[in-house]
């Protein structure tokens, strides 16, 4: 043993043989011990890099890192240890144990800061049910899905289904008015295919005069979500011919008012275009005639109301008694025909007045004049004359908003209630699609049956108060010119109230 001491670099220290006094027993238990207890350090590092090639997502490197040196450091003091018990190699021991006091130092406090976060990690029993109940979820999610997809295909073919069904050529839109879905109809009529379709294929068969005003109506209802209605003339594939379609479109809005969908038709109307083109001309005809008749009538009529007046002035006074009951009647009879007349030029000049006459009007100053020029009327019968007046102005055609306003005031003051005095309401209002005016009264009303009627030329259903019978016609008229709509609400005994709609199309392209 002596040579072996003699043989240590560091010959100033004495190996641990000379503690145990070289007993084979403890010597070689601690020696085999010690270098197995290294061993299994040795080992553990290569099932931490092994760990780590495997699940590369792991988060805690750094601790592995500090661990594996440490595990690393304490196998090293073993190894020493068994060196130690020959070699006294102490200051390369010191210098391996400081090594691993430090890893072992990081590798507590990186332990301790992490413990809670490695609680939180779900045990492999945890895992394994978390994985079960994940499994089942998925395996629901996945039947819910197949179920929604099975009933989304079936509604989809249900919709297709029912578009090929009905005459009309069907589509829809996105939000932003780009068109995504035709029906059968579409490709029968127009002959594109899907491809040509989808991508503004519905530009190249509407016809060059009506597309520019189709696409402004278009992206104005896309703009503001307002229904999309229009006419317009589409080019059939089998012949060529174009024929006139009218096309509307509706959004579908979610619970925030946006829009997910447009839903839109297009309604072969060329038969009844070219009808009412027919009806039309024989309107304007018979306009003419009635403007022409009426117009060629005056001058008998105010000779015959001259001779009139000359054979009363030369009636002797003796008889002035006897006739005057008939000069009062003929007389009112001319004033009547005179009536007639003016109605009649009326009615003439609806057509001939242009639309392009529009100008901004205060609604108050046409009521106004009315109250002026009808103020024995109105005084007579103590009436009086409410607005409410949302908005106050119009463009509009003064000629016809005056007509308007002047036959259904005068009908509210001459067919009043015996017993109350008259009041008239005169409101309007901005609708999303229309302007709107209401004139309203508390007079003898209308009874039903004679709601559709009272429009009608020369049509009248009391015959106590004077008139010709044309006023509401005229109004009628004057209204479905520009497109609107005339009706009135009333019961025998409550009054009436006549509402007038005019699109706001129209009064709007007035104003531009």
């Amino acid at each position: 043993m002596e040579g072996l001491v003699s043989f240590s670099m560091e010959s100033a220290f004495m190996p641990h043989g000379h503690c145990y006094y070289w007993e084979p027993f403890i010597l070689w238990s601690h020696a085999i011990s010690d270098s197995i207890i290294a061993i299994a350090y040795f080992v553990i590092p290569l099932s931490l890099i092994r760990i780590v090639k495997a699940r590369n997502d792991f988060k805690y490197m750094w601790m592995l890192i500090l661990f594996a040196i440490f595990i690393l450091g304490c196998g090293a003091t073993h190894v020493m240890d068994v060196i130690n018990i020959w070699e006294p190699f102490y200051r390369t021991d010191s210098v391996i144990r400081i090594i691993t006091a430090l890893a072992s130092i990081g590798t507590a406090l990186l332990l301790i800061f992490i413990t809670p976060r490695l609680i939180m990690i779900p045990s492999a029993e945890q895992w394994k049910q978390l994985n079960e109940e994940l499994l089942s979820l998925n395996e629901s999610l996945e039947s819910q899905v197949n179920e929604r997809t099975a009933a989304l295909q079936e509604s989809g073919a249900t919709f297709k289904f029912l578009t090929d069904t009905i005459p009309q050529i069907v589509w829809t839109a996105k939000s932003n008015g780009e068109l995504d879905y035709y029906n059968d109809n579409w490709y029968s009529y127009t002959g594109l295919n899907k491809e040509e379709s989808l991508a503004s294929g519905w530009q190249k068969v509407i016809h060059f005069q009506d597309l520019q005003n189709v696409v402004n109506i278009w992206n104005h209802s896309v703009e503001t979500g307002v229904k999309f209605q229009t006419e317009f003339r589409m080019r059939n594939a089998q012949d060529g011919s174009y024929r006139w379609h009218l096309g509307r479109a509706l959004a579908m809005k979610d619970k925030q008012g946006n829009i997910s969908k447009w839903f839109g038709t297009a309604t072969d109307m060329h038969d009844q275009k070219q009808k009412s083109e027919e009806l039309k001309r024989v309107n304007h005809e018979l306009d003419n005639f009635v403007y022409t008749a009426s117009h060629d009538l005056k001058a008998p009529v105010t000779n015959l109301e001259g001779l009139m007046n000359l054979i009363e002035s030369r009636t002797p006074a003796s008889c002035t008694d006897e006739l005057h009951p008939l000069y009062f009647m003929m007389n009112k009879q001319i004033d009547k025909l005179k009536l007639i007349i003016h109605d009649l030029a009326d009615v003439g000049r609806i057509e001939k007045d242009a639309t392009e006459a529009f100008e901004k009007i205060e609604i108050r100053k046409i009521i106004d004049d009315f109250i002026v020029t009808h103020q024995e009327a109105i005084a007579k019968k103590e009436a009086s004359i409410h607005t409410d007046l949302k908005p106050d102005h119009l463009y509009f055609s003064p000629i016809h908003l005056r007509s308007i306003l002047y036959n259904l005031l005068d009908n509210a003051i001459k067919y009043s209630h015996p017993s109350m005095e008259p009041k008239v309401l005169i409101a309007t209002e901005l609708q999303d699609e229309y302007w709107v005016l209401k004139v309203s009264d508390n007079g003898i009303g209308i009874p039903e049956e004679y709601h559709d009627k009272i429009f009608e030329m020369f049509k009248r259903f009391n015959r106590y108060a004077d008139g010709t019978g044309m006023g509401l016609y005229i109004v009628k008229r004057i209204v479905e010119k520009y497109q609107g709509e005339v009706s009135v609400v009333s019961e025998t005994g409550k009054g009436a109230t006549f509402v007038i709609k005019i699109p706001n199309t129209v009064v709007m392209h007035a104003s531009e």
